[in-house]
């Protein structure tokens, strides 16, 4: 067994935390103003928890807000792309199922 500090990581834009054969979690930290990088797909699911902040994503051309606390389902090869329009860090855990990176 291994435990791992969500916390460790905030602050840096992507780390992998964990990795399994069949998922991967990572924590990602987006500043006021910026997004995740280029639109991309993935060849499974990814789950977004939102730790801090507030998010704006995009799946397919449809927008939805989510805030601390809040989960967002990005289906397989769903089209996305997240964003902070907030004031603070955005923080998120996110899992891939299965692993992506």
């Amino acid at each position: 067994m291994k435990i791992v500090s969500v916390n460790d990581f905030k602050g840096n834009f992507f780390s992998v935390l964990e990795t399994t054969d069949k998922s991967q979690v990572c924590v990602m930290t987006i500043g006021p103003g910026k997004d995740s990088g280029p639109e991309e797909t993935h060849s499974g699911d990814q789950i977004v928890y939102v730790i801090e902040g507030e998010a704006r994503i995009t799946v397919d051309n449809e927008e939805g807000h989510g805030k601390k606390g809040d989960i967002i389902v990005i289906p397989t090869g769903a089209r996305h792309h997240i964003y902070n329009d907030g004031k603070e860090d955005l923080f998120f855990l996110t899992l891939y199922a299965p692993p992506q990176y």
